[in-house]
Formats: C-alpha cells, structure tokens, sequence
C-alpha cells in the first residue's frame, strides 16, 4: 500500500486497513483485522498479514476506515 497518506489531525489521522479473508471462494468471511497504514508522513509503515492458514479460494475484503486516498501498489504470496 501506499503508506503516510493519513492526515495531519482528526479523521484520517490514523487510517487503518480493515481486511477479512474467505477461504472459500467469498461465501463465509472470516472476522475483520485491523491494520495501520501510517499517518502523514509515515512512509516506513508496513502493512503486513501473517499466518492466514489454508485454502484453495481466497478472496479478500478490504476497506479503509478514513477519506483519505488509497493506492494498492501490490501483493504477493509465499505458498510452502
């Protein structure tokens, strides 16, 4: 993601990824988990999930809980 895009004060200024995980092809989702994606400025902030387990059909919500702008840059996975 694009990080320290959050704003100075107020709304925005600790935006945070809201992600849930189907293993399942999107029939039964998974609880939410929150992540930071930085305030203003923090460009070093690392949004990162570990441990997601098993499953052939993943598909991934994801939301951002402030009006602020938002660019998905990339992602990988690192199947064992």
């Amino acid at each position: 993601m694009e990080h320290g895009v959050g704003l100075a004060t107020g709304q925005g200024s600790d935006p945070q990824m809201m992600i849930s995980i189907s293993r399942d092809g999107g029939h039964n989702f998974s609880a939410v988990r929150n992540r930071a994606i930085g305030a203003v400025g923090e460009y070093q902030t690392r949004t990162r999930l570990n441990r997601l387990g098993q499953g052939r059909d993943f598909v991934f919500k994801i939301s951002i809980s402030d009006p602020i702008p938002v660019s998905i840059i990339g992602a990988y996975v690192r199947a064992e």
